[in-house]
């Protein structure tokens, strides 16, 4: 894509985001968006159109009526836009059965957005809609803070007894945005598909990786992200990842997926439901000399939990 239609589209998503959330006006969506636009919020009831996408922007403004966004970061490539933020609001009104509490919020986000001809055709997106909850009605991921020590000191030993030294390349802009998409390729379809955990050594940056789940209690080192994929598996041993997009520019690298698996074993204290369980995630990556040394996941935790316990 050339570097001006990249920033154009770049600009056009700054600028929705702006009037739709913090200047608090849903009908931005029918400004910037084609008539054949098409959302993939999973809401009952709600259309996958415009009209659909108004709706959900509205229930949230009226739920946190000072709603504000901060994007920290674009990604663009092809027709496609990614927009990473965190955001803020006080709790005013009723939100999934929750009463107004009062109480200030803040969660992450991850957008993914295509736009052709200066338009908005499709929106993936994604909420952490369990952060919100967690701290409006201490939802069942409050767990996360008594999660075993040992769990991680397990996954941080396994790290440390492998060992893997990528050869050294010589490679163009263009090639390395090549590579940075072949090594996250290899990481969900070798660990999320296949749950071979050589990958983290052989992929990852073991001393300087961070990640950003976030949840409260627990570090952002390497150890701790493999100990939360090792309890996701213990009940979803059967996950398989269906990727939408791999979307790459500069040392970013944006994975766009589908997940189905069987909940096979305990999970938050969730005794196996043996149901078939369905939710998204969008995953950005960023690499450095071909490694991956930071990780900022959205994973529809709320989506799954209701699923298996409802």
């Amino acid at each position: 894509m050339p570097l001006d239609v990249a920033l154009e589209n770049k600009a056009l998503v700054r600028q929705l985001v702006e009037e739709l959330t913090n200047q608090h006006r849903p009908e931005a969506w029918q400004k910037y968006s084609a008539p054949h636009f098409k959302h993939h919020f999973a809401f009952a009831g709600v259309t996958d159109d415009l009209t659909g996408i108004q709706q959900i922007s509205q229930m949230i403004l009226e739920a946190f009526p000072d709603v504000h966004t901060e994007i920290q970061l674009l990604i663009s490539e092809d027709d496609w836009v990614v927009e990473r933020a965190t955001t803020s609001a006080t709790h005013l009104g009723p939100l999934l059965n929750t009463a107004p509490t009062h109480q200030k919020v803040a969660w992450e986000e991850t957008h993914c957005y295509r736009v052709q001809d200066g338009k908005v055709v499709e929106y993936f997106p994604q909420v952490r809609f369990e952060r919100i909850i967690q701290q409006l009605r201490n939802s069942a991921l409050k767990a996360y803070q008594l999660k075993k020590k040992a769990l991680v000191r397990i996954a941080s030993q396994a790290i440390k007894g492998m060992q893997y030294i990528l050869p050294s390349l010589k490679v163009t802009q263009s090639s390395q945005e090549e590579i940075n998409r072949a090594v996250v390729h290899t990481y969900i379809e070798s660990f999320k598909n296949k749950q071979r955990y050589w990958v983290f050594p052989k992929l990852y940056d073991t001393r300087q990786f961070r990640h950003h789940f976030n949840f409260e209690g627990l570090s952002n080192t390497l150890g701790t992200f493999v100990s939360v994929g090792m309890e996701f598996l213990t009940g979803f041993s059967d996950v398989q990842v269906e990727v939408i997009a791999l979307i790459a520019e500069g040392a970013y690298v944006v994975e766009l997926n589908r997940v189905q698996a069987t909940h096979k074993g305990k999970y938050f204290g969730i005794v196996a439901t043996h149901r078939t369980v369905y939710w998204s995630e969008a995953h950005i990556y960023c690499l450095v000399n071909g490694r991956i040394v930071e990780n900022w996941p959205l994973v529809n935790f709320e989506s799954i939990l209701q699923q298996i316990t409802t």
